[in-house]
């Protein structure tokens, strides 16, 4: 071992590449497929492995509980970031990520795609990527070999090192004397009893290079399992409880314990159940030790642990924690149902502990989630057991998963959406962005405006900025909000050249009392139809004084019907201002003496001179016109003035 390097750099372009992949999948973990913010780190990625592998052939990158290795080297110092993508892929159960030259923007999106879902370890952990650039392998023993065919001798030797550094809290530098398996367990003794976080890191350790020796089988080497035995042969009870006490979850406790019972003797694995059943509470009585004791001596092979002590061990430890592997509910169907029941006698006990939100989430990770609603639906569950509950499986990040499906389920995105609040607007927006059908559109539209006004402070956020067809979609649920507090974001959008956002937005200041009246005013003058005539619509026959100066200006448009929505505005103003207006609609000046006449008759000119009739008759400027009308050939003109109409 001490032949290896160790402790090596990362080169600047291989870091940048690293962190950049780092930022790509968490961009796609955040945002659904095909979002903009995906595309550019998805490019960005691209154009950082062209840089790294400019002067390389290949890239590969090797995953260890807490660190990485570049081409079967270490590195040192590792960057807390990559540290962290290291403790996330080894989680995922990728065991290496290997890149050559010639990877394009497809095979990225495909890379990232693989990696970046929290399911990952079921997918990719265990069947990998192969892709004509781009390979993943998942963490088993042999497939460190993938980078670059060490013999075992030294794949045993990495998992050792990993052991050693667990121990001493430090890499081995090159001169540094091998310890031995009674050294390391003292150091372990030590490092367990200084704190839950340095017992946990042993027990990784331990649990990482049993896995590794279980899974190559009969090509185990012979040293590396002696080793293994050796260490665990020289941990002391307390020790050994400590360190299994610090294991992360049951399954990670139970997987552990299974591959051990593989790899040592009888005598040091009741050992081990006794610190496993310590931990847990449980200490096992000596009829059971003495039963245990007959099950090791009838395994087949001096020293191995047979195949039937093997199921009644694993038995007994899925009895102490009351709960089953997830790989044995394939071969025992009746075990599937476990978390249900669960689930159903914590609510009908009125419970939510942890034991029952974890069978929940159980239920909802596999696909479930419609069986855990219809159990937390019951009307005589107590609503303080079912809230905890909920919370747990209807996280606002489900919505992600949910929207990006082919066919989404709106019942249950309406559901998530009216449990989380607020904290869904973000993932509605994202999926109302990226939608294509219109049907999908609107049934999301309609799901944001019942979140409500909770909403507000995020839809506002997200309009500064978002392209017009979003921006539209965002002041469409808006206008269907009780109230709006914050109007000045709407009159930016009011101002912007798309004619269809500032429609949306003219109808959510409309509602506004606040705003009203200068929306008003602003679209009057806009001299654009449409928003012109929303907003005569929305004053009626009753305009306000402020108000009289706009209105006025749209007697001059050419369209008729606007002309007459601004005269029937106009019905109730006592402004002297509305009569040369109205004069210039109604009379016209012709021939030599520029005598005054009335204009043909149209639905324009008599409403006004309805008007002018109605308030101004008598008002001196407007007599002519009431003289001519009184005379007029025309029973329609003549029944205006006299009021006979």
């Amino acid at each position: 071992m001490s032949g290896r390097a160790r402790g090596a750099t990362l080169p600047r372009t291989v870091n940048s590449a690293l962190r950049e992949l780092v930022n790509a999948l968490g961009k796609a973990a955040m945002y659904p497929p095909g979002h903009r913010f995906v595309s550019e780190s998805a490019a960005g990625l691209v154009e950082r492995l062209g840089d790294a592998l400019t002067d390389r052939d290949s890239l590969t990158i090797g995953i260890l509980p807490r660190g990485l290795l570049l081409d079967g080297t270490a590195v040192e110092p590792l960057p807390a970031v990559l540290r962290e993508f290291a403790v996330r892929m080894h989680r995922k159960n990728i065991g290496t990520i290997h890149i050559t030259r010639g990877i394009d923007a497809g095979e990225v999106a495909a890379l990232i795609a693989a990696l970046s879902p929290s399911n990952a370890d079921e997918t990719v952990g265990r069947e990998g990527l192969r892709l004509d650039h781009a390979r993943i392998e998942p963490m088993t023993y042999d497939v460190l070999a993938f980078a670059d065919a060490i013999a075992d001798r030294e794949l045993d030797d990495i998992f050792w090192m990993a052991l050693v550094e667990a121990a001493f809290g430090r890499r081995l530098i090159e001169g540094d004397v091998l310890p031995t398996a009674a050294q390391i367990a003292e150091a372990m003794s030590e490092r367990a009893g200084e704190s839950h976080e340095s017992a946990q890191r042993v027990y990784e350790a331990l649990a990482g290079f049993s896995a590794a020796l279980a899974s190559r089988g009969e090509q185990t080497t012979r040293n590396a399992r002696r080793r293994f035995v050796d260490v665990l042969s020289s941990l002391s009870r307390p020790t050994t409880t400590r360190i299994v006490a610090a294991a992360p979850s049951p399954t990670s406790r139970r997987r552990f314990v299974r591959n051990t019972l593989e790899l040592v003797p009888p005598a040091l694995l009741l050992q081990l159940l006794e610190s496993v059943a310590e931990a847990d509470g449980e200490p096992i009585s000596p009829q059971l030790r003495w039963l245990l004791g007959k099950l090791a001596g009838g395994g087949p092979g001096e020293g191995v642990v047979g195949d039937g002590f093997t199921e009644e061990v694993l038995g007994l430890v899925q009895q102490w924690d009351l709960v089953f592997d997830d790989t044995d509910e394939g071969t025992d169907p009746r075990l599937g149902l476990e978390p249900a029941r669960v689930l159903a006698v914590g609510l009908e006990l009125n419970l939510s502990s942890p034991r029952v939100i974890d069978a929940a989430r159980r239920l909802a990770e596999r696909g479930q989630l419609l069986e855990v609603l219809r159990l937390l639906d019951d009307p005589q569950n107590d609503p303080r057991a079912t809230r905890p509950i909920a919370d747990a499986v209807l996280d606002p990040g489900l919505l992600e998963v949910l929207l990006s499906r082919p066919e989404p389920d709106f019942s249950l995105i309406e559901r998530v959406a009216h449990h989380a609040g607020s904290a869904a607007v973000g993932y509605l927006l994202d999926g109302l962005s990226a939608a294509n059908e219109r049907s999908t559109r609107r049934r999301l539209l309609d799901i944001l405006a019942k979140v409500g006004s909770a909403s507000e402070a995020t839809l506002l956020e997200r309009l500064d900025g978002a392209p017009w067809y979003l921006a539209r979609n965002i002041l469409t649920v808006m206008g269907q909000l009780p109230a709006v507090s914050n109007v000045e974001p709407v009159f930016t959008a009011f101002a912007l050249p798309e004619l269809r956002v500032r429609q949306e937005a003219l109808k959510v200041l409309l509602r506004q009392p606040t705003a009203r009246d200068r929306a008003i005013a602003e679209a009057l003058e806009s001299g654009e139809e449409s928003l012109t005539r929303m907003a005569l619509t929305a004053l009626g026959t009753e305009c306000a004084p402020r108000l009289v100066g706009a209105v006025l200006s749209v007697l001059g448009n050419p369209a008729r019907d606007l002309q007459l929505q601004a005269i029937r505005a106009l019905g109730e103003t006592t402004n002297p201002l509305v009569v040369p207006h109205l004069l210039t609609l109604v009379r016209a000046r012709s021939g030599i003496f520029r005598r005054t006449r009335l204009l043909p008759k149209s639905p324009v000119m008599l409403a006004a001179l309805e008007l002018l009739a109605r308030r101004w008759g008598g008002h001196r400027p407007t007599l002519p016109i009431m003289q001519l009308a009184a005379k007029s050939g025309d029973a329609d003109v003549r029944a205006v003035v006299g009021g006979k109409r």
